[in-house]
């Protein structure tokens, strides 16, 4: 067995949410998942697997601590220090600029090939989950020029070389600050904003047990367990229909889809 442990300047977790075991090292599945690929690799090659019962991994950050302070972690509940993440354990460095120009390029590419519909995502897991659900719709394999990121750029870009249709996958995280007109979701930008989803839930006919309980939530994602299913009904598809109405703009000619996708992959609502 392996166990993480937060050593100095890395954060504890103390709300529920992050998918981490309150009271447990905030270090996600993912560094958990490739630290313990790499030490089984050198424990079986060293004649050690069977022998060895019990692995304690402890990771320390110098300066977490002070550098938490300047980051979400504290809002998320996480004390302490920082939070060890990742999808891919690749760090991919790029500036802004070059990543909106490379946008633009597969967006031409996608085009100069024939392809009359962009997809666009919100990030690394939507993406996975949208080349799944439309591969198998659409009977075609999806080319990767056909995904993008940033949100409202990139709708103009498609509006630009003139694509027939735009598909736009995304994930709660993220729609809750397109509904309100972030047209830049990343985090540094705006942050989830719990007057407005207050305001919306009330809209939608939520139960006001159920509006209030908004003000407890660490994250978005926790919307999906907050409301029952009848509220579900009401609510995410007036959150879409928010997005389209800060997406449409955008895009004056052409069809445009807005899908949610759920944490675990399935496209529960669209408009």
């Amino acid at each position: 067995a392996f166990l993480f442990r937060a050593g100095e300047g890395v954060g504890t977790v103390t709300l529920p949410g992050l998918g981490l075991e309150i009271g447990g090292p905030a270090i996600n599945a993912t560094p958990r998942r490739l630290i313990t690929g790499e030490l089984t690799t050198i424990l079986e090659e060293n004649g050690l697997s069977g022998k060895i019962k019990e692995v304690v991994v402890t990771i320390s950050v110098p300066g977490g601590k002070e550098l938490a302070a300047r980051t979400f972690n504290p809002k998320l509940g996480i004390i302490g220090g920082i939070s060890i993440i990742g999808t891919s354990g690749i760090v991919r460095p790029f500036s802004n600029d070059a990543f909106l120009a490379s946008i633009r390029k597969e967006a031409e590419v996608a085009k100069a090939i024939g392809c009359s519909r962009l997809v666009i995502n919100s990030g690394a897991k939507s993406e996975r989950f949208l080349k799944g659900y439309l591969s198998e719709r659409l009977s075609e394999e999806l080319p990767p020029q056909m995904f993008g990121n940033f949100i409202g750029k990139t709708l103009k870009i498609a509006a630009e070389l003139q694509f027939d249709e735009v598909v736009m996958g995304i994930m709660i995280g993220k729609a809750v600050k397109l509904a309100e007109g972030a047209l830049d979701t990343h985090s540094k930008k705006v942050v989830m904003n719990k007057a407005f989803l207050k305001e919306l839930a009330a809209k939608a006919g939520g139960k006001p047990e159920s509006v209030q309980k908004i003000d407890s939530l660490t994250l978005a994602r926790e919307l999906w367990e907050l409301f029952s299913k009848t509220e579900q009904q009401s609510f995410f598809p007036l959150l879409l229909q928010k997005c389209r109405e800060h997406c449409t703009p955008l895009l004056p000619v052409g069809k445009l889809s807005v899908l949610l996708i759920s944490e675990s992959g399935e496209i529960t609502f669209q408009a």
